[in-house]
């Protein structure tokens, strides 16, 4: 089977240094039917993930509309449980939670369900349809609230990121998750299940296979040590690990993830960007127009290498999903069997290579 080729855009307010401006601003609307026509020209079909602001003030908006009416890509939700109404606080947060960046895992179930409810709606309104594919802000899902979904009628949740944490501040830890679509467990979204959703990770690896302790050790070395810069292609040359996110990584490294993930069978390339980022300094990653047509270029450059290089398909991740999900049993996330507990058990926890509140706003 060819690798599905998926690229998913955050479409959410700007924000600089990944912080809650206030006013909302929602300026990098502007640069989305650019992008649009960039995906177009390359036969990529794009998914948007709207945030509540970008689905209700009135500019980005009719952008939105205007977009689901090429019928060349998919609407889906990015849920910023800050910017979402109802407001009806947060026992973990002090004061206003409108202020705060914080993870919907902190809502509880109930009060993530009135807020999906609210952005369900807008999107649908503004889309012409309901969406049927999820991510959680700052990708801060736990089993709870991803439970809830299939009660809006989502199909696909694309909220987890392999191989990295983000509970330093209270965030998930993907460590254990899979790199492969799978099926969520009820009772932890990094293993399989029965869930009726379709979990269509982000593309993150090693840039070269190693086995699963190897690889597991690797994401959990300590970074004061500095032994991922000694092993990376600047010096040793042995490993790198990298997203397939052109805002942040080279080609280069792209390439060589996604040749880890295609040689290791895995049916998805799935690229990543905030529509932030089309924005000079809305992110550490764009400071200026030249980083922006950097990672344009780069973009570009990807699409191009994985259809070429693997015949990789275009697809939503709705369309990805129901490609991939006949054969989801046929390869099972397994957990760590007990001598790799043990090898794991004396591996010190550290921060993810880029940090979670720099991921996803």
């Amino acid at each position: 089977m060819r690798p599905l080729l998926c690229f998913s855009i955050d479409v959410e307010e700007d924000m600089p240094n990944w912080r809650v401006q206030s006013p909302i601003r929602t300026h990098n609307a502007e640069r989305l039917p650019a992008l649009a026509d960039l995906c177009a020209s390359e036969g990529v079909r794009p998914t948007w993930l709207c945030t509540y602001p970008m689905v209700t003030e009135p500019r980005p908006r009719a952008i939105i509309s205007a977009l689901a009416k090429r019928s060349d890509g998919e609407i889906g939700t990015h849920l910023h449980p800050w910017n979402t109404p109802p407001y009806n606080g947060v026992a973990s947060l002090a004061g206003d939670e409108r202020k705060h960046a914080y993870y919907l895992r902190a809502l509880g179930p109930d009060a993530f369900r009135a807020k999906l409810a609210t952005l369900h709606t807008a999107i649908a309104e503004c889309a012409g349809s309901a969406p049927t594919t999820f991510r959680a802000g700052r990708f801060g899902i736990d089993a709870a609230t991803l439970a809830v979904l299939p009660e809006f009628g989502y199909r696909v949740d694309t909220s987890v990121t392999p191989l990295v944490r983000h509970d330093e501040d209270g965030g998930p830890d993907f460590r254990s998750a899979p790199q492969f679509p799978y099926r969520p467990s009820r009772r932890d979204v990094c293993a399989h299940g029965d869930l009726p959703l379709v979990e269509l990770p982000l593309s993150i690896a090693l840039t070269r296979a190693l086995p699963r302790p190897l690889a597991q050790l690797y994401v959990r070395l300590p970074r004061r040590m500095r032994l991922r810069g000694l092993l990376s292609r600047d010096y040793l040359k042995l490993v790198d690990f990298a997203w397939l996110y052109p805002a942040r990584f080279d080609l280069g490294l792209m390439q060589r993830v996604a040749r880890t993930l295609a040689g290791a069978g895995n049916p998805l390339l799935h690229v990543f960007l905030h529509s932030s980022e089309l924005v000079p300094g809305n992110s550490p990653y764009v400071r200026d127009g030249a980083d922006v047509e950097r990672c344009l270029e780069q973009l570009r450059g990807f699409f191009r290498f994985a259809r070429a290089e693997f015949g990789a398909e275009p697809a939503t991740l709705a369309e990805a999903a129901t490609r991939v999900e006949p054969g989801l049993g046929a390869r099972i996330a397994t957990a760590p069997s007990a001598a790799e507990r043990e090898l794991l058990s004396g591996a010190e926890s550290l921060e993810p290579p880029i940090r979670s509140r720099a991921e996803s706003a």
